[in-house]
């Protein structure tokens, strides 16, 4: 014995279940090549969508950061005041030298001529004539840091002798 299945339309008449499909399967309106318009609708939304996250991840650049500053000197001396040259070679992520890239003592007891120094073509500069106000003891950690829009910044350290 068979069960018959039937079903309410959209009239709210009772109809054969097998009626329904047959009718589905026959209804091609507001559809291509049998789908229905609600699938196309929604394929074609999440495809938009796909479409603009992936643009919009496209221009995201890959993180920039200076790795290292490549100081020549390890201990500096500190005669009267003045602090020796120290010379930095600022590169990349990647190991390629920066060009452009400001480069300054950031302990708060010294001064210096200007603000920073910039590389040059070959991530190079050369920090001189900075000086140190009174201090107390006779060495001090020198911080270093190197900073250009776009990277993050860097800090490296020098032992300054006072002498």
């Amino acid at each position: 014995m068979t069960a018959a299945v039937c079903v309410l339309n959209r009239w709210g008449e009772t109809v054969p279940g097998d009626f329904l499909i047959g009718n589905l399967r026959n209804d091609n309106r507001g559809s291509i090549e049998g789908m229905p318009l609600q699938l196309m609708i929604v394929i074609l939304v999440a495809t938009m969508g796909t479409a603009v996250i992936m643009g919009w991840m496209g221009s995201i650049d890959s993180p920039h950061y200076i790795r290292d500053l490549g100081i020549e000197e390890n201990v500096v001396s500190i005669q009267d005041g003045v602090i020796g040259d120290i010379h930095v070679c600022v590169t990349d992520q990647n190991g390629n030298p920066l060009e452009g890239a400001s480069v300054l003592i950031a302990n708060k007891q010294v001064d210096g001529p200007y603000l920073y120094v910039t590389t040059d073509r070959n991530g190079r500069a050369t920090l001189s004539g900075w000086t140190l106000d009174d201090y107390p003891k006779s060495s001090i950690r020198l911080t270093v840091t190197a900073f250009m829009s776009g990277y993050t910044e860097c800090s490296e350290y020098v032992e300054g002798l006072i002498v």
